[in-house]
C-alpha cells in the first residue's frame, strides 16, 4: 500500500515453522501489543520481501459497521465467547466482514484481499481492547497453515526444561496449569504454555499463546490479573486470568520459544486408599499415546484457530482432529509418567519434583 503517512507507519514480521506474516500498524504501540502475544511462539524479524500474508491494522472513528449492513444476514458465531463475523460482501477475491470481538464491543471492519495476500484491518479508534483482532488474525494465520501442514494440537501445558519440552497432561481442573507455574517459578523452566499446545511432525512443541488462567491457591499477586468463577463438576471454581505481558513482566516468566519434544507427565487422580498420596510411575507406550489421544479432543479450539472466510488466505476447514495413531510416531521414543495424584487440593505445595526427579530429563532438583 502507498499513500500519505505510509512513512510513519510501524512494520514487522512474524515467523513461524516457515510461514512470514507481515503485520504494519499506525503507531509501534499498536504493532507491539500485537507481537506481544505472538512472540514467543513466533519469532519478530525486520520485514523481508514477498511474505506469505500481510495483515494492515489501521485505526478509523468513522469506519465502522452500521445495523442496516448486517440485518438479515446470517452471522458466524465462534465458541466459548469467540469473535461474531458478519460477511458484508464478497466479490472479486475480496472479502468484506464486519464483527465484534465481544457482543458490547464496537465493531471492526475486516477486508481481505485474496490476489494481494493481505488483510487489512480497521479498528474502532480509542479502543484499546480491540487490538485484540490484530492477534487474533496472527493467531488464524499461522494455526491454519500448522493444521493443514500435520501439525496436531493438544489440549496440555508445557514448558521447557533444558531445552526440551516437558508436556502435562490431565483433565479439567486436573492440575496442569498449576504444574507448569510451579516449574517456571520454582524450577526456572521457561514458560511455553497453559492450555494449548502445537505438536509437529518432526516432534516440535509450540506453546500456543493466549491468556493464562492459574488456580487462585498459588502464590500469585492478587493484583493481577482477573478472578474468573465457574462452575465445574458441581464446585465452583476460581481462577486468576492474566495476559501474556501481566505474566511475563510482574511474575518473571521467561517465555521459550518452540523447542523438541523432551517427556509427558499425565496427572491422574486416585481413590485408592493403598495408594501413596503422590505416587510416579513411568508409563509404557500404550499408555503414553492413549493419553495424547485424550489430549487431541479439542474441537472448539481447532474451530477458533481455523480460517473458515479465509480472513488470512488459510485453509477453509478446521484441519483434522487427529487420532492415537497421528502420535504413535512422534512420542516413539519420548519418556512418559504418570503421577497420581492422591490429594488435588495439595497439589500446589505437594513434592512434585522429588518424586519426578530421575525421570524427567534436565530436571535438577535442589537439595
Amino acid at each position: 500500500m502507498t499513500g500519505e503517512g505510509q512513512s510513519a507507519r510501524a512494520d514487522a514480521e512474524l515467523r513461524l515453522a516457515g510461514y512470514r506474516l507481515h503485520l504494519s500498524a499506525p503507531c509501534g504501540m499498536l504493532l507491539e501489543r500485537v507481537t506481544s502475544v505472538l512472540a514467543p511462539p513466533c519469532s519478530v524479524v525486520e520485514p523481508a520481501a514477498q511474505p506469505d500474508w500481510s495483515v494492515w491494522i489501521d485505526e478509523d472513528a468513522q469506519h465502522g459497521v452500521g445495523e442496516e449492513e448486517t440485518a438479515d444476514r446470517p452471522e458466524l458465531v465462534f465458541p466459548r465467547g469467540g469473535p461474531r463475523l458478519t460477511v458484508l460482501d464478497n466479490q472479486g477475491g475480496r472479502l468484506r466482514v464486519g464483527g465484534r470481538y465481544r457482543p458490547d464491543w464496537a465493531a471492526a471492519v475486516i477486508e481481505a484481499d485474496a490476489c494481494a495476500r493481505r488483510t487489512r484491518l480497521v479498528l474502532p479508534a480509542g479502543d484499546a481492547r480491540a487490538v485484540r483482532w490484530g492477534d487474533w488474525l496472527a493467531k488464524v494465520f499461522f494455526a491454519s497453515r500448522l493444521h493443514q501442514a500435520q501439525w496436531r494440537m493438544l489440549h496440555a501445558s508445557a514448558v521447557a526444561v533444558d531445552g526440551r519440552a516437558l508436556l502435562f497432561l490431565a483433565g479439567p481442573r486436573g492440575g496442569k496449569s498449576t504444574l507448569a507455574h510451579r516449574a517456571c517459578t520454582e524450577l526456572g523452566a521457561a514458560f511455553l504454555a497453559d492450555d494449548l499446545v502445537l505438536l509437529g511432525p518432526d516432534g516440535t512443541v509450540v506453546g500456543w499463546p493466549a491468556r493464562i488462567c492459574l488456580p487462585v491457591d498459588l502464590p500469585v499477586p492478587r493484583a493481577l490479573g482477573t478472578v474468573l468463577d465457574g462452575m465445574m463438576d458441581g464446585q465452583v471454581r476460581r481462577r486468576l486470568r492474566l495476559a501474556p505481558a501481566e505474566h511475563r513482566t510482574a511474575l518473571g516468566v521467561t517465555y521459550s520459544p518452540p523447542v523438541p519434544l523432551g517427556m509427558v507427565v499425565s496427572i491422574a487422580p486416585t481413590d485408592d486408599p493403598g495408594t501413596p498420596a503422590l505416587h510416579v510411575v513411568s508409563l509404557d507406550q500404550e499408555a503414553l499415546v492413549s493419553a495424547a489421544a485424550r489430549a487431541l479432543d479439542v474441537p472448539a479450539q481447532r474451530l477458533f484457530t481455523s480460517d473458515l472466510l479465509g480472513l488470512t488466505g488459510g485453509p477453509r476447514t478446521s484441519g483434522p482432529a487427529g487420532a492415537a495413531g497421528d502420535v504413535a510416531g512422534l512420542l516413539s521414543g519420548v519418556p512418559g509418567a504418570l503421577l497420581r495424584v492422591g490429594a488435588p487440593a495439595a497439589l500446589p505445595t505437594a513434592p512434585v519434583w522429588d518424586a519426578l526427579n530421575g525421570l524427567v530429563p534436565g530436571l535438577v532438583v535442589a537439595t
